[in-house]
């Protein structure tokens, strides 16, 4: 088995081996991977994160061996807590270093570590284990993504996508969410009812077709943010989301599932 790391700020992840095929979700700065297929160009790889599955482009992602894959996947995670945090990569073989601009909840070893054929170095970033959930850390970090644009597969605080960015800060709680809102649903517990609800829980939405397509963060019975156009913060009743904007309702709640307490 083939295994790498993205050492980039993010790279798109691809539905197919082609530039112009659709980003269905991304590498963060310290993802690891398995590679499970190759051609000259791109690589199909499995986050190890998730499992999400896609397509990369070759020069944008670093091979490593078992040695430094198990170092990457077997250590508690750290992860970066600012909105962006620069730091420098050195090429060994070369002694070429750059600069690079990495967003919240990239994934460290430490503040300086070698992989590959790379020495990492973020001594100035700050970095955090996994958090206890409280209300307080919830808002500290959904402050970092408001007004952020909605992106399709993305997870950052750059522009992020709906389940990615639920995916992004529970990731911080120590919470392993599946990538897409029809996978996060199959986890946690669900919750009766709208005002049984607490902070922290995830609200699930459906289409016409009654197929999960939406998720956001509960921040009470009553408010709820999520990414649709940006990162924003609307009401919220058992009907489902109200858009600020003009009072109407924009997605239709479907169920509540919880993953803290």
């Amino acid at each position: 088995m083939l295994y790498g790391v993205c050492l980039l700020s993010v790279v798109p992840l691809r539905a197919e081996p082609r530039e112009s095929s659709e980003q269905v979700s991304q590498l963060v700065f310290g993802d690891s991977f398995s590679v499970l297929e190759l051609n000259d160009q791109r690589a199909y790889v499995e986050l190890t994160f998730d499992g999400y599955r896609g397509w990369v482009d070759r020069k944008q992602i670093i091979m490593i061996d078992n040695r430094d894959y198990f170092m990457l996947t077997r250590s508690k995670p750290l992860y970066s807590v600012d909105f962006v945090s620069q730091i420098l990569i050195r090429d060994l073989r070369i002694g070429l270093e750059r600069r690079v601009n990495v967003p919240f909840g990239s994934r460290f070893f430490s503040n300086e570590y070698v992989v590959g054929d790379f020495m990492v170095r973020a001594k100035n970033v700050l970095l955090s284990t996994e958090l206890a959930f409280s209300e307080k850390n919830l808002m500290k970090y959904v402050n970092l993504f408001l007004n952020a644009p909605y992106q399709w597969g993305g997870k950052t605080v750059f522009a992020t996508d709906c389940s990615g960015f639920v995916q992004s800060i529970f990731k911080l709680f120590g919470v392993g969410l599946l990538r897409d809102a029809s996978m996060q649903v199959t986890q946690g517990k669900q919750v009766d009812s709208l005002q049984e609800a607490k902070a922290g829980d995830l609200a699930f939405f459906v289409s016409d077709k009654a197929k999960v397509v939406h998720v956001g963060i509960l921040l009470s019975p009553t408010r709820i943010v999520h990414a649709s156009a940006w990162v924003r913060i609307d009401d919220i009743d058992a009907k489902g989301i109200i858009r600020k904007e003009d009072g109407l309702y924009s997605h239709k709640l479907f169920q509540i599932r919880r993953y803290f307490h």
